[in-house]
């Protein structure tokens, strides 16, 4: 990998004080014990309404002021998110959350929960994960030198283009960011190409063309004013953004146990807060974005919603049956896809095959 993202992290990391803190007397029960966390993108609402009052309010109360956390978005440290698994498995990072399907080419397991067209709601993805849980935070333990705390989400990543579409298929020979493996195999067989291109970045490839259309989260893209470049959207659920809380193995060993424990019980509470919120997301950007007046986020945009089809939802059906499973299968190997079978497939009465 090049070594300029890392650079570029190591200069954010001391720039927030990310070198391990000493464990001090005891309070409340607790060590006090202070540490840093990368959180999610800046300026959208997981970060925002959930991961900050959580660190900077939830934590010190519930701890009694024992535990003390300087967070800051990865955004805000000039990173593009890819780089964040990485760094967290270095112990450059000492906790981040992470957009999985960020890594899923390099890492296939992260999208195992989260391919393209293999569920169709929040409350659907809460059930997929639970099963996948303890095999996966496994899995990081012993090929990452990652700690699993939880897991995160957007709502559901739906697709934003320039110009006008009548039904997904239009997507043939137009270029889209697509944010992940999955969502890759998903734009190529549908005959577009996909690009990747870092969250803080589409907006002004939509306005200058680089792109034609793009895919996030319905709200995420209103709040991130995509509706400025891109006037036509389709609510058809592609996929979800599926995040996860981690923190570097070796580090978390340090921690006394009592705080250990604190942590993990309230970064699940944590994890179901954001599950929570997510419910009502997909519906609220959508609302934004065509300019229904129940928008509370801000001005309602204008863009044309463009009516989900029973073709389009068999073709994402057709897609994750010929193109997604077996691309992530190939991507995956032999133990990977067994452990997807036993979990997530018999979960969902789906089989994959190597």
């Amino acid at each position: 990998m090049s070594m300029r993202p890392v650079l570029a992290a190591l200069a954010a990391a001391a720039a927030i004080g990310l070198a391990p803190q000493p464990v001090a007397a005891q309070t409340q029960g607790l060590p006090a014990t202070s540490f840093n966390v990368v959180g999610s993108i800046g300026n959208l609402s997981m970060y925002l309404n959930r991961e900050v009052p959580f660190w900077n309010e939830t934590v010190p109360k519930e701890s009694a002021g024992a535990i003390k956390v300087q967070l800051k978005s990865f955004t805000e440290l000039g990173l593009k998110g890819p780089e964040i698994f990485r760094l967290v498995s270095a112990g450059t990072l000492q906790f981040a959350t992470t957009v999985l399907n960020y890594n899923s080419g390099e890492v296939p397991m992260n999208e195992a929960a989260d391919l393209v067209g293999l569920v169709g709601s929040v409350e659907e993805l809460q059930k997929t994960i639970e099963v996948l849980r303890p095999s996966y935070a496994k899995f990081l333990e012993e090929k990452h030198g990652l700690k699993l705390l939880g897991f995160g989400t957007y709502q559901a990543q739906v697709i934003y283009c320039r110009d006008a579409f009548t039904n997904v298929a239009d997507l043939k020979g137009r270029k889209v960011r697509a944010s992940g493996a999955s969502q890759q195999a998903f734009v190529s067989h549908l005959g577009g190409s996909p690009i990747t291109i870092a969250f803080a970045e589409v907006q002004p490839a939509l306005a200058s063309g680089v792109i034609d259309c793009a895919i996030t989260g319905a709200l995420s893209g209103y709040r991130s004013k995509w509706h400025e470049s891109a006037k036509f959207i389709s609510p058809m659920p592609i996929n979800f953004g599926l995040a996860a809380h981690l923190a570097n193995l070796a580090w978390w060993k340090t921690l006394d146990p009592k705080v250990q424990a604190f942590l993990e019980t309230h970064v699940r509470k944590l994890e179901d807060s954001i599950f929570e919120q997510a419910r009502t997301e997909t519906q609220t950007g959508i609302d934004c974005n065509t300019g229904n007046a129940d928008c509370k986020e801000g001005k309602p945009a204008g863009m044309k919603l463009v009516a989900v089809t029973p073709a389009d939802e068999a073709l994402r059906k057709d897609a994750l049956v010929k193109a997604i499973m077996p691309g992530f299968a190939q991507r995956c190997g032999a133990d990977c896809v067994a452990n997807w079978n036993a979990t997530i497939g018999k979960s969902l009465g789906l089989k994959m095959g190597q």
